[in-house]
């Protein structure tokens, strides 16, 4: 288990999983010697400034080539740096079909044909050692991620939903609304402008998981078919061990993220685990196939996200302690998906 004190790890266990993240022009930092309490709670706190606690990134809306941080995250990935635009494109069309899930009471006012999102800035409801998203908005009330499911994903077009069957209850599926537009891009001088026509409902429940299912997916129907938007297909073939996986989703109510730089750690009939940088709003996030960049899991649950010491909140994976995400393989699921309507 992590320590519960991050002042009492060991600092060369710290620097060795922060060195892994680094990318390769970044001085490392000498603790050589470092032993007392104080010291090292200075040199996290050092090193989670400059350097951050956690794999999750923005991805470029556009550019060529992969920014430092997402070059770090990919590094388990063969990618030579000609196919890096390739590879950014793919990234990006992966995150075109994942949706923020929330209550409809947080959509705000309607200005010229605009919702105001009641959002606060992340750093007024975590206290994270980590201050690269302190300023960016987030959703309180997010209720979760999902993603968009097809029988014939290449028509860019579908009605269908998959997330986590816990973050919708049967009772709140009226008061859920969805939008796949909540990213960087819809945040002008800290206020999310979402169009009124990028906000869709759960007309209905097509079907879930059991109760107390831990495979806990859930398929819902949207009012209307999302158009024009990438659907990746599901792979429902058993996924190998260290295979390279990646994730899309909402994590803590902010706007779209990606976290890659895992590998599948253990793999069953029904699930796998992967050391993923997941947290609460990331349920429901599909998990890609970082090299085919098809869907092959359902985040649904994992440890604890974050730890309190030195005054603030730190992730738990920096010190490579993670014993995985879990995530439901996507085959649970997949043969529930309707054909469309001829």
């Amino acid at each position: 288990m992590p320590p519960t004190d991050l002042r009492h790890v060991n600092l060369e266990l710290l620097l060795r999983e922060l060195d892994r993240r680094l990318p390769t022009d970044v001085a490392s930092i000498d603790l050589g010697g470092a032993s007392s309490p104080a010291l090292a709670a200075a040199a996290i706190r050092q090193l989670v400034a400059v350097h951050g606690s956690n794999d999750l990134v923005n991805v470029p809306p556009e550019g060529r080539a992969l920014p430092p941080r997402l070059d770090v995250l990919l590094g388990k990935l063969d990618i030579h740096d000609r196919q890096a635009t390739d590879y950014l494109r793919e990234l990006r069309a992966d995150e075109e079909g994942v949706a923020v899930l929330f209550d409809r009471a947080e959509l705000g006012e309607l200005v010229d044909g605009h919702y105001l999102l009641r959002t606060k800035p992340l750093r007024e409801h975590f206290d994270l050692c980590d201050a690269r998203f302190g300023r960016e908005p987030c959703i309180p009330g997010a209720r979760g991620s999902g993603f968009l499911v097809a029988r014939y994903p290449a028509r860019r077009r579908s009605r269908w939903l998959v997330t986590a069957s816990h973050c919708i209850s049967p009772a709140e599926i009226a008061s859920t609304v969805v939008t796949f537009a909540f990213d960087v891009a819809a945040v002008q001088d800290g206020v999310v402008r979402i169009a009124a026509d990028e906000v869709y409902e759960l007309r209905a429940e097509l079907l879930r998981c059991a109760e107390g299912d831990p495979a806990d997916w859930a398929i819902f129907e949207l009012d209307r078919e999302v158009e024009g938007r990438t659907i990746r297909p599901l792979a429902c073939e058993p996924i190998g061990l260290a295979r390279p996986v990646h994730v899309v989703g909402h994590p803590l109510g902010l706007p779209r993220k990606l976290a890659g730089n895992a590998l599948v750690r253990e793999a069953a009939v029904d699930h796998f685990k992967a050391n993923l940088d997941a947290y609460g709003g990331n349920s429901g996030s599909p998990i890609f196939d970082s090299e085919t960049h098809a869907i092959v899991g359902l985040l649904v649950s994992g440890q604890e996200d974050l730890v309190a010491s030195l005054g603030c909140k730190l992730d738990q994976c920096m010190l490579d302690q993670c014993p995985g995400e879990v995530c439901t393989r996507v085959a649970l699921f997949a043969d529930f998906i309707p054909y469309p309507e001829l």
